[in-house]
């Protein structure tokens, strides 16, 4: 089947192409998308060749097409497959294509595609009530969810979240609904004013206001934890002075720079630190369960829903003006 996709044919080049899907087979499920979630961050430096260095090489890595998450329903499943079913809604990472020149490194799963081939195994359904714009963003909480996990967050501790982007939103909803109280802080006025509405117990404007000065009102010691989803390389020594003695420090974005980390500090710190990576899809029907039941907000904080043939001026937007955006997807109506 051809079908209509969005390609990265170079760093910082866009391109919507006609890509070939391989046959169906019988392990395998065929959706029509609906949405495919935009990773804000993994995307962006995907898109200008900073992820894994992906400009050292532009022959290793181009072309190749973004995205790990999309949302559409089920039109074909193979001879062997039972669950899920013709008519379904579901939510996978992405498909390949037929092309043997084509890429898949990293974050560039080929879920911006208007159809998805993907093994049984790796779909999910979803409950029809769902929005599937939310839906097609299910990594974003995946994401979050597991760094909270291997953060070791619990009930009753302290958590301090720098950045609201989605991936922070996510970190925010997932350390209380293990029962974490959450002070969560940004720049930007409006991700701040989401969180105070959906994510966190305090919100802290960054602008006007001291995560500092939060965090000792309630905590003098310091937090337990604290999630950093910024992406700044700079900012570890200001984290190590956020938490308590032995607290933990989970750096949750994506850092395309080198982290400098000042040993004898952090060594009489003793902090844990975690760098998360991925998700765990073997916990995605329970995140499904949980967009069913109202117990994550996610559509809420969609502030784009962006025709896939504009591509090129949403990756634009992500790169020259990420304040302006939360929540992006690329709507495939029309592919």
């Amino acid at each position: 089947m051809k079908t209509h996709a969005v390609v990265f044919a170079e760093p910082n080049r866009v391109e919507i192409r006609d890509m070939e899907t391989p046959e169906l087979g019988p392990q395998q499920v065929g959706i029509r998308t609906v949405f495919s979630g935009i990773s804000q961050g993994t995307e962006r430096w995907a898109y200008t060749g900073r992820y894994g260095h992906f400009d050292h090489d532009y022959s290793a890595y181009y072309p190749c097409s973004p995205g790990y998450q999309g949302a559409g329903v089920v039109e074909a499943v193979g001879s062997e497959v039972s669950d899920p079913k013709v008519g379904d809604h579901v939510f996978t990472m992405g498909t390949h294509f037929t092309d043997p020149n084509h890429h898949y490194p990293g974050p560039c799963q080929a879920s911006h595609s208007g159809y998805l081939v993907a093994n049984a195994s790796d779909v999910w359904r979803v409950d029809p009530s769902v929005d599937l714009a939310a839906a097609s963003l299910f990594h974003m909480a995946g994401v979050s969810r597991h760094g909270v996990r291997l953060a070791k967050v619990r009930e009753g501790d302290l958590v301090a979240v720098i950045g609201l982007g989605m991936i922070g939103q996510m970190a925010a909803q997932a350390a209380r609904r293990v029962g974490a109280r959450v002070i969560a802080t940004d720049l930007i006025a409006s991700r701040v004013e989401l969180a105070e509405k959906h994510s966190a117990d305090r919100v802290v404007d960054a602008s006007s206001e001291s995560l500092e000065e939060a965090i000792k009102e309630e905590a003098p010691d310091g937090a337990d934890v604290v999630i950093d989803t910024t992406g700044d390389h700079r900012i570890f020594d200001r984290l190590l002075g956020l938490i308590h003695r032995e607290g933990r420090i989970s750096m949750q974005g994506y850092y395309p720079d080198p982290i400098s980390i000042d040993f004898h500090p952090t060594h009489m710190q003793r902090p844990t630190v975690i760098f998360p990576c991925g998700w765990d899809d073997e916990f995605n029907d329970d995140l499904a369960d949980d967009m069913a039941a109202g117990r994550i907000a996610i559509e809420p904080l969609i502030t784009h829903r962006i025709p896939y043939r504009e591509a090129e001026s949403a990756y634009r937007l992500v790169v020259e003006h990420p304040e302006q955006s939360l929540g992006m997807v690329f709507g495939w109506s029309e592919a």
